[in-house]
């Protein structure tokens, strides 16, 4: 038979007093009703901010009051004169408010920023995988006009890079230089430069010169 209790005593008491006349310590408890030492410390103390959230006050004495023997009713009726006890509404569900943890908030803020972080770097590294190489034709100057049969393509691209001029592939420096010769016909001549890398896109280039035979 649950034994009566005393109003007089604030609701941390009678749950510490009905504890310790069973010679059971808290982390006993905590284990018997698997509800975390901290909040059964918070029940004790009559700290209901420090669990996880207003709803869980009524389960949790509900289930240590079951476990000690004592009447629940008069433990929940002392516990809603308490000052801090949050409101309860009239089926005896916590209001719904908004709880302020800030470690918890601190918390989620920096895995929210690692996250981000880690989500930037593979953005950053997928692009740079796919973006197409750097290609910058030195000379011949787009347009010119040219007396020699033959001229120079000179340019720097990025170091291993598949580097095609006029469909045919061109040897490219550790450095990402090139250069090589194309032989010219009379009249317009367009040269097409391509650079691309493994898995990137590719980089185009055109080149028009006129070529004049003295």
């Amino acid at each position: 038979m649950k034994k009566k209790l005393i109003k007089e005593k604030t609701l941390g008491e009678i749950l510490i007093q009905a504890r310790e006349k069973k010679h059971i310590d808290l982390e006993e408890a905590s284990s018997d009703i698997r509800i975390p030492f901290k909040y059964l410390e918070a029940l004790e103390h009559n700290k209901f901010n420090d669990l996880p959230g207003n709803e869980y006050v009524k389960v949790f004495l509900k289930k240590y009051c079951d476990y000690l023997r004592i009447d629940f009713r008069e433990c929940w009726n002392i516990a809603k004169k308490i000052k801090d006890f949050p409101q309860i509404d009239s089926v005896g569900k916590v209001e719904k408010k908004y709880f302020t943890s800030w470690p918890n908030i601190i918390r989620r803020i920096a895995i929210l920023i690692v996250i981000f972080a880690i989500l930037t770097f593979l953005f950053l590294k997928v692009e740079q995988i796919f973006s197409p190489p750097k290609l910058n034709i030195i000379k011949p100057i787009d347009g010119s006009i040219v007396t020699d049969k033959q001229v120079v393509i000179v340019g720097k691209s990025e170091r291993e890079v598949e580097l095609i001029v006029n469909n045919r592939e061109i040897f490219v420096d550790d450095d990402g230089s090139f250069e090589t010769i194309i032989d010219l016909q009379r009249g317009l001549n367009l040269i097409k430069i391509s650079a691309k890398k493994r898995y990137s896109r590719t980089e185009e280039r055109e080149i028009r010169l006129l070529f004049k035979d003295e």
